[in-house]
């Protein structure tokens, strides 16, 4: 005999475009994959998607679906956490990098309906971050891709919505060269798993979950979403000729992973795992991570959004504390 039915929960950022197409495309694919009675769910300024995710799931629905940005999948996601409901994703934002990490097709809302509704649960990791801002002000808060304090949070409070809307990622361009020529490096102590102090001066210290950035750019290669590790990145780079030996290691990385599986599974063991170090990059992974900014507060960001500044934070991974849908 065939399940019951079991209903699916759509939580939506109404300022995305596409949102209509999602409830259109909803309703028609739902009863396809065994789905029934569609109930949709708005994001607010003031509930970015906790709130609608653990209505959601308290409502007794088989599946949330988080349609919008980053900053709405990892709402949607901090509500689902202890759940066990699965969470799709329809990438409707700029970066999308959860979605791209989990290779979730992007740019296209129906094929993205059909892998949140037909493809198979994965158990995937989730950081658990608690900061104190500038202001002195502690705050708890979740993340499913990276955060950073330092360059890569001044990029982002640098990049214009209104050209982020228009031409997507590309407005990171503008204001990465102008963060490039203008930015300043922070010094920075940070330890992982209770070791010794690390100090250092950085460009930006990221802490991630996966490694993937916009265009297939591949940031820290060792980073999965399900090892139970978080990968530490400082980027130290100085002068010219530090950001060519940074940009030719990322360069690296990135045509690395592209590299065919037939290649990978002839390549030597522990050829997956390479990395290349130098000065300008260093790498390191832990359970988790304590840091603090030793002079002015830093920018900060948590999954690509804009988290004001931050004076120092403390990072865990929570292994597989999410359960997320893929692609067969």
């Amino acid at each position: 005999m065939s399940p019951a039915p079991s209903r699916v929960a759509v939580i939506v950022n109404p300022t995305k475009a596409g949102v209509d197409e999602v409830r259109r495309r909803t309703v028609e694919r739902a009863p396809l994959h065994g789905w029934t009675d569609p109930v949709f769910y708005e994001t607010t300024e003031d509930d970015p998607g906790l709130g609608q995710a653990t209505e959601a799931a308290a409502g007794g629905v088989g599946l949330v679906i988080a349609c919008g940005g980053d900053g709405t999948v990892r709402s949607v996601a901090q509500g689902l956490v202890g759940t066990g409901v699965p969470m799709g994703v329809v990438p409707l934002g700029t970066g999308n990098l959860l979605a791209r990490n989990l290779d979730v097709p992007l740019d296209d809302v129906d094929r993205a309906l059909r892998v949140a509704m037909s493809g198979r649960s994965r158990g995937v990791d989730l950081g658990e971050v608690r900061y104190t801002d500038g202001e002195g002000e502690t705050h708890d808060d979740v993340f499913l891709v990276m955060l950073g304090a330092g360059m890569d949070a001044d990029m982002i409070a640098g990049t214009n919505d209104g050209l982020k809307a228009r031409v997507g990622w590309f407005a990171y361009v503008g204001a990465f060269a102008n963060t490039l020529l203008r930015g300043h490096r922070i010094r920075v102590e940070y330890s992982l798993d209770g070791g010794p102090d690390i100090h250092t001066r950085a460009r930006a210290l990221i802490v991630a979950n996966c490694g993937m950035l916009q265009a297939g750019m591949v940031l820290l290669p060792d980073a999965v979403i399900d090892d139970g590790l978080l990968d530490v990145l400082a980027l130290r780079a100085k002068g010219a000729l530090g950001w060519v030996q940074a940009g030719a290691v990322l360069v690296h990385h990135t045509f690395q992973h592209r590299l065919s599986p037939v290649f990978r599974r002839n390549s030597a063991p522990g050829a997956e795992k390479e990395r290349h170090q130098t000065r300008p990059l260093d790498f390191r992974q832990g359970v988790g991570v304590t840091a603090r900014v030793l002079e002015k507060p830093a920018a900060f960001q948590i999954d690509g959004e804009e988290c004001g500044t931050v004076t120092e934070f403390s990072a865990r991974i929570k292994r597989r504390g999410l359960t997320v849908r893929v692609a067969h």
